[in-house]
């Protein structure tokens, strides 16, 4: 039998150079999340509608399995310095409850998924022992039976479905954030925990690369597919949430297919980004750079928002420009930032524990 995956800090792999093509992907997710929140899905057409569609609920979920795997990495790097994962991770929570509380109070109408980063750094700290096979199963077992309870809580309850924010109670935050919210860690845990046993395999093999293409393609096909033909059989489901909506793949429906065809995606575009990232060299290098101050330039292209599109404009194709301006912004001020300086000033701020122990 199969000996099971070694864990990130007992494996063989050296821990050595940064993985640029994650960089490349986080900045992919970045650009997709500018897209879908500078305007609305429905006012598309043509090739800007196709665009949106795509990113639409994918994204977000490319971002958080980019968190699952940063988590695991995290987990070798302060393991290898001998520094306390409690401290660093407790501290990386707070930042990003913090943050993302007071940003939702900007007049974007946009929902801030930081709050769930903050709540999903914190589920890990429970996590980061289990083994490989305990974090799929784990991510297997939420994925089926967390849509679910998102239903049930959501229609046999009174608990908020709006973003969570400063302002509220704790118990409103919790409920928002955990069960209820735009992005419930109920459901949401289920591509972390995956990302963290992405995390956990030797990125840097080339196999483990083309296999996550292969698996990320055949997953986000299948998911659409079979949402396609469910619909077909037993009809669109009212817009009032039920169990009716299990068939879904639509981006946001918090359903099990989509899950699966979003994660899909996103496990093909880190191995597309791993493999062709290292190649391009210096053409890539705009792309690392605003991946590597990703918290920046999320927090960022929020305040831009606020600024350039409320109250938004009714016209798809300015929404699109503004979303090109925002994200050759972003690029720019990536760029230049990383010439002169390792880390964006909120990844240095998420870092401060390890500085003052060194």
């Amino acid at each position: 039998m199969k000996a099971p995956p070694k864990l990130a800090s007992e494996s063989q792999a050296p821990p050595a150079s940064r993985l640029t093509g994650l960089d490349a992907a986080r900045a992919l997710a970045i650009f997709g999340m500018v897209i879908v929140n500078v305007g609305a899905a429905a006012g598309y057409q043509g090739v800007e509608g196709m665009l949106v569609r795509l990113t639409h609920g994918r994204a977000a979920i490319l971002f958080i399995v980019l968190a699952g795997i940063g988590v695991s990495l995290l987990v070798r790097s302060v393991t290898a310095r001998g520094g306390s994962l409690w401290s660093t991770v407790l501290w990386r929570a707070g930042i990003l409850l913090v943050l993302g509380l007071g940003l939702q109070l900007l007049p974007v109408g946009v929902n801030v998924i930081l709050a769930l980063y903050a709540a999903l750094f914190l589920m890990a700290l429970t996590t980061l022992r289990w083994s490989s096979m305990w974090l799929l199963s784990s991510a297997v077992v939420i994925l089926l039976a967390g849509p679910v309870v998102y239903i049930l809580v959501s229609t046999c309850t009174e608990l908020p479905t709006g973003p969570a924010a400063f302002g509220q109670n704790p118990v409103e935050i919790l409920a928002s954030v955990t069960l209820t919210g735009p992005y419930p860690m109920i459901v949401w845990a289920a591509p972390f925990l995956f990302g963290m046993w992405l995390g956990r395999l030797d990125l840097s093999c080339a196999g483990i690369q083309f296999r996550f293409m292969a698996f990320g393609a055949i997953a986000a096909g299948t998911g659409v597919l079979f949402s396609r033909g469910l619909v077909w059989a037993f009809s669109e489901p009212d817009a009032a949430l039920g169990f009716s909506h299990l068939v879904l793949s639509s981006g946001h429906s918090e359903m099990p297919l989509w899950l699966i065809s979003a994660v899909g995606s996103s496990t093909l575009i880190i191995g597309l980004m791993l493999v062709i990232t290292p190649k391009l060299g210096a053409a890539a290098r705009c792309l690392t750079a605003t991946g590597q101050l990703a918290l920046t330039c999320y927090s960022l292209h929020l305040i831009a928002i606020a600024v350039l599109v409320r109250p938004e404009s009714a016209e798809p194709h300015q929404s699109m420009t503004i979303s090109l301006i925002i994200i050759a912004g972003l690029i720019t001020l990536s760029t230049a930032w990383r010439a002169v300086a390792s880390r964006g000033p909120l990844e240095a701020l998420l870092r401060i524990p390890s500085l003052l122990k060194r």
